[in-house]
This record gives structure tokens, sequence and C-alpha cells, in this order.
């Protein structure tokens, strides 16, 4: 795992009642040189005094604290409320206290802080379903579960709010009995991403995790693992038996973004040397450019991200997603305009200036369609230049962009490859009848006229 020296480390009393639990935290403590003794055993309602003392920072970008730092942590388990008993929690007078106790509140508005504070309470959900209900002209994406067993990183990312404190649960043996539950309740879904809260990489082996999980996967007939990751932390995977059901789903950015708003992670060129490994290790690679930051010299060095990839692995697929901010004044404190394409920053402020923005015709804020247009167009192109048989798609995209690119993109917004799709195991090159709980909303949208029917 990473060398990683929190200033804090506390365990929920619940927690440590368990001794497969305790040996899991005694584990991860020595795995970074320090003493379980140095961890503090706490109950729920000292949390909001923990978290005031501790000066952990709410819902600010790492990029815009004063002085980012390795994340503190506190060992929990999963209690596997039920959705009434969480939103109990929720309305809690603790709970709100805690909120209250939080050192500052940046601009960021996706609210991790109320996630990560819910699963200090042991009240986290094991996973999220992402529900499409209908056909959206804001956003392209499909229904799914994704997987979850901690909440917080260590990779310091500039834009991301996952800092300040890590809150790892310890109770793999059940949540892998919880997932195995799932994923047979849900047998549609091919695919399953672990994990999106957190970047489980950087703290393993120790955690444990991946191998268990890996493991459970390897059995199933045909649905698969998704390991989501930026970190290159990988060569505990190469000897597990896997069977070619677990994928390795790395983000990918450039060699500047990756050094200066990456700060923990793989380097671009260690994240591309990692897939080599696991790729001669038999996993299936993919991945996806996210965040896309349009730096001053953005064309050529996606061209460079792109050369080094594809001169090092051939991935199953790529897609693509241009970072978003609350406002250009949050852009600033994140990542400083001065680093950006001036062009693109002068477009982002002249929209926001104008008024209300325009989700359906933008997308998310600061950068217009045109800007995100412009950087998509040439990401393809050279993509294709270099290996034309790679499929390349959008991520949360318009159906506004996917029409703007349809002379470039081989996919339309109801038949594509996703490289975390929920119908996309390995080998996948499209998807030729949707099933599960989108097949109903492509049946209306067909209905409507909206997309044509098949054949």
């Amino acid at each position: 795992m990473y060398d990683w020296q929190p200033r804090f480390m506390y365990a929920m009393d619940w927690a440590m009642r368990d001794e497969r639990n305790v040996q899991r935290m005694e584990r991860l403590v020595r795995g970074i040189g320090r003493d379980p003794s140095e961890v503090k055993v706490i109950t729920e309602e000292q949390l909001p005094e923990v978290i005031g003392a501790s000066g952990w920072v709410g819902e600010a970008r790492q990029g815009a604290y004063r002085h980012p730092t390795d994340p503190d942590v506190i060992f929990g388990a999963l209690k596997w409320v039920s959705p009434e008993e969480r939103g109990r929690v929720l309305k809690s007078d603790l709970f709100k206290q805690c909120i209250d106790s939080y050192d500052s509140y940046g601009d960021c508005k996706q609210w991790f802080t109320g996630s990560r504070t819910l699963a200090m309470f042991g009240a986290g959900p094991f996973y999220h379903y992402e529900k499409r209900s209908e056909w959206n002209d804001s956003l392209v994406c499909w229904t799914l579960h994704d997987l979850h067993s901690a909440w917080g990183c260590l990779h310091r990312c500039s834009y991301c709010q996952r800092g300040s404190v890590y809150v790892i649960n310890l109770n793999l043996e059940e949540f892998v009995q919880h997932v195995e539950e799932l994923i047979t309740e849900n047998s549609w879904q091919k695919t399953f991403r672990y994990d999106v809260e957190q970047d489980v990489l950087a703290i393993e082996p120790e955690y444990g995790a991946c191998e268990m999980l890996v493991d459970a996967f390897a059995r199933r007939p045909d649905q698969y693992l998704i390991l989501f990751s930026k970190s290159a932390n990988v060569d505990f995977l190469l000897d597990l038996d896997h069977k070619g059901h677990t994928i390795i789903l790395w983000t990918l950015t450039t060699h500047t973004v990756s050094r200066q708003h990456e700060q923990r992670t793989g380097t671009m060129e260690q994240r591309l040397e990692a897939a080599r490994k696991c790729v001669d290790a038999g996993y299936p690679v993919r991945f996806k450019c996210k965040p896309i930051i349009p730096t001053r010299n953005w064309r050529a060095e996606i061209t460079d991200m792109l050369e080094a990839l594809y001169a090092t692995v051939t991935p199953e697929n790529l897609s693509m997603e241009t970072v978003f901010f609350d406002s250009v004044a949050e852009m600033d404190k994140t990542l400083g305009l001065e680093n950006l394409d001036p062009e693109f920053v002068a477009a982002a402020q002249t929209a926001e200036e104008a008024g209300e923005w325009d989700k359906v015709l933008h997308g998310p804020r600061p950068f217009t369609f045109a800007v995100k247009e412009a950087i998509y167009r040439h990401f393809i192109s050279e993509s294709k230049r270099l290996s034309p048989e790679t499929p390349v798609t959008l991520c949360a995209e318009t159906q506004r962009m996917w029409r703007a690119l349809a002379d470039l993109l081989e996919y339309e917004p109801w038949d594509y490859v996703c490289n975390c799709g929920p119908l996309c195991p390995p080998g996948c090159r499209r998807i030729d009848v949707v099933t599960g709980p989108d097949a109903p909303r492509i049946a209306a949208a067909q209905e409507l006229g909206a997309i044509p029917r098949k054949g």
C-alpha cells in the first residue's frame, strides 16, 4: 500500500467488536509503519467533537485547500441499514451536528461530505443504483449498480473533494457476501464497478477487498468485476486467479495533469506501465480519459498521451469526459485559470456572465458546448489515427454532443460500448440488445421516434 501518514486515526467502537475487523485495521496501520495503539476508539456521540477538532473540510476541491495533507482515517463497519433507517440517521440531530462541525465549506455542490459522514455512522450504502428512468437530452448514460466499501482517497487530486478524512469499512467478509447476493439478484447486469467513492488500489493488498472480490467474480459464469483506479499499485493483482472475470479500468490524464493536479496518483507513464503488467497477467484493460483538463498545450499533450497509450497496450475501449466545476471561480481556486487555454476560459466566463446555464445545450459547467466539441474532435481523431479499431465513446455527455460528433463516433447513444457500462463484458464491441431496466426507456424512446427501431 501507499506510504500514508494521517495525523489522526480513529475507529468506531462497534467496528472493533469483530476480531476480523481488528486484525484488518492492525494490518492497515502497520502497513504504513504506525502502531495500532495510536488508533483511538470513539463512539458516534463523539463524532461532532472529533470532526471539529480535526479540522476536516467539507465540499471543497483539494486544489483549493489551504494546506492539503494526507487524509486522516476513521475505521468503521457497514451496518446494513435499511433506506428508512438511513433516512432517520440523515434527519437526526447528531448527524446535523456533524455536518456543522466541519472546518469550512467550499463551492463544490456534489455533497460528498454528507455521504462520507453517513459512512461514519455505518449507514453508507454498499452500492448505489443509478436509474435512468427516461430518455434524457442532458445525459447519455446507463442504469447500473456501483459497489462501495469506503469513502475517501489518498491521491489528493486538485479537482476532487474526497480528501481530509478517509472512512474505511473493515467488515469485508460481510461486504463480499452482500455483493454476491446483489449480483445474483441482478443477473441482467454483467459488469460491476468498484469503487467510485475511493481508490482502493492505494490501500491494497493490506486491505484485502480486491483479492476477495476478484475471487468472488472468478466463480461467476457471466458477470465481471471492474476495478476502477488511477493508481499504478497493481503488483499484488498479477498472480490472482481472476479467470478473465476482472477488468481493470484506469482514468488516464496527460503527463502535465497527472503531475500538476493528481499529486499522489501514478503518473500517466506509470499507469500505462501498470496496464501493460495487467495485460500480461491476462486482465482486460480499459481507459476512461477523465478529467480532460484543457491546459495551454492541451492538443499536443492529448496526442502525446494517446501515442504513449497505444505504444504500450491496446485497450478494449476508451471513453472521455471534460472536467466540470460549478463556477469559473471554483475552477480558478482549484486549477488556476492561468494554467488553462485562455480562449476556453474566456468562453466559460462569457457563458457564465450571460446568466442561467442550459444543461441540455452545454452539459455540465463551466466549459461551453463548442469548447468540449473541439476537445473531443481532437481526441477522437487522434485515437482513430493511432488505433482505428479501438472503440471510443463519450462519458456522461449530452444527446446534442453525440449528434454533433456522429461523423466521428461509430456508435449511437443506445448501442455504444462503455468501459463501465453494465452490459459491456470483456470483448463487447457493441450492445445489440438492451436488457434490464434500460430496455423499457429504449422501447419508449423508439415509440416516440426519438431513436430508430432496429431492423
